[in-house]
């Protein structure tokens, strides 16, 4: 492989004693949070991480490092002398004036700051899976990330809407003009994007839109990132200060897709790559897992779950991913002396 490419995986415990005990410390400073900006769902863990890593050696022998982000906490079945895993916590690369941070935002946008990280890397929430064998061409071509350039309506469906209109403003700063679909637009109609193009198609008189946002693992560039924070850092710095999701004020990581796609940095991606659905939603997975083109999937969390929707989810992958990776501890016996005095 002529380029490195890395995983970056974010992961946190909510059911940790400490985790819960600093988190209520810094909670009780505020006036209030909404449950959609700090419910429970954004912390959950069922027992089922081991799984994303069965399935990267699976499906992603080829990737150099998978740097794992945590507040410090490590899963106890994990093999950290692992050759592949970088083992990084918040402390290590986000400036101290900004921890402790329970704001996603805050930790993926400071991630170009992470020591050794290459330069083209693909990000992952822990929800986020491989389901089929992927190459480093699935996620970059010329080393340009491949992404799905697809506007859509910026439509106020909640409050997370509000960070995405954020996020479309620092854009449109910087390219009013959609100079990207002028120059290439075989890049904005393309036949990967299927039924999607009439989205270009219909929002082409409208001004300033949104993009078609699948939720799943995307590749990244560190420059870029980098990049933002000179042009911008007023903006991000007050995203990182926020150490919970303030929608009103946030942007986040999916800045760094939409300038590689306004700069004309980027390839087309297929809108079949991947899918998303929620974790209620779980009969669904049988049928994903079935399709040929569906090599990315993301089980979102929600407020309210099913139990059974757990346990179900957990006996499917037990069923497709039996065996445990090298990233897993090897268990160690430990002999005891009995006397039998």
């Amino acid at each position: 492989m002529k380029d490195k490419i890395d995983i970056v995986v974010l992961w946190v415990d909510g059911n940790d004693p400490n985790f819960i005990k600093e988190k209520q410390r810094v909670t009780s400073q505020k006036e209030s949070l909404n449950a959609d900006a700090d419910g429970e769902q954004r912390y959950r863990e069922y027992g089922i991480f081991q799984y994303w890593f069965r399935m990267i050696e699976r499906h992603a022998p080829w990737v150099n490092n998978i740097y794992l982000i945590t507040n410090g906490q490590k899963p106890s079945w994990l093999n950290l002398s692992h050759p592949k895993l970088r083992f990084i916590s918040h402390k290590e690369f986000i400036p101290e004036s900004y921890l402790p941070t329970f704001n996603s935002a805050t930790i993926e946008l400071n991630l170009h700051r992470i020591e050794g990280l290459s330069e083209n890397f693909i990000y992952f929430n822990d929800d986020m899976y491989l389901i089929k064998d992927v190459k480093p061409s699935d996620f970059f071509k010329n080393n340009k990330p491949r992404l799905l350039a697809v506007y859509d309506a910026l439509v106020p469906w909640s409050s997370y809407t509000n960070t995405y209109h954020n996020n479309v403003e620092l854009i449109y700063r910087h390219f009013p003009k959609k100079q990207a679909l002028k120059s290439s637009p075989w890049k904005f109609f393309n036949y990967r994007y299927g039924a999607l193009i009439l989205k270009n198609i219909l929002l082409l008189p409208w001004g300033p839109t949104g993009y078609v946002n699948q939720h799943l693992p995307v590749p990244m560039k560190k420059s870029t990132l980098a990049h933002l924070w000179k042009i911008e850092s007023e903006v991000l710095d007050r995203t990182s200060r926020n150490q919970f999701r303030n929608y009103g004020v946030d942007v986040n990581q999916y800045i760094c897709q939409h300038w590689q796609i306004e700069s004309n940095e980027f390839y087309p991606i297929s809108k079949n790559m991947g899918e998303s659905i929620e974790l209620n939603q779980i009969d669904k997975l049988k049928k994903i897992f079935g399709n040929k083109k569906r090599k990315l999937l993301c089980v979102n969390d929600s407020i309210n779950i099913d139990e059974r929707n757990i346990i179900l989810f957990k006996k499917l992958l037990e069923e497709r991913y039996p065996e445990k990776s090298s990233f897993s501890a090897p268990f160690i016996f430990k002999s005891f002396n009995l006397s039998l005095d």
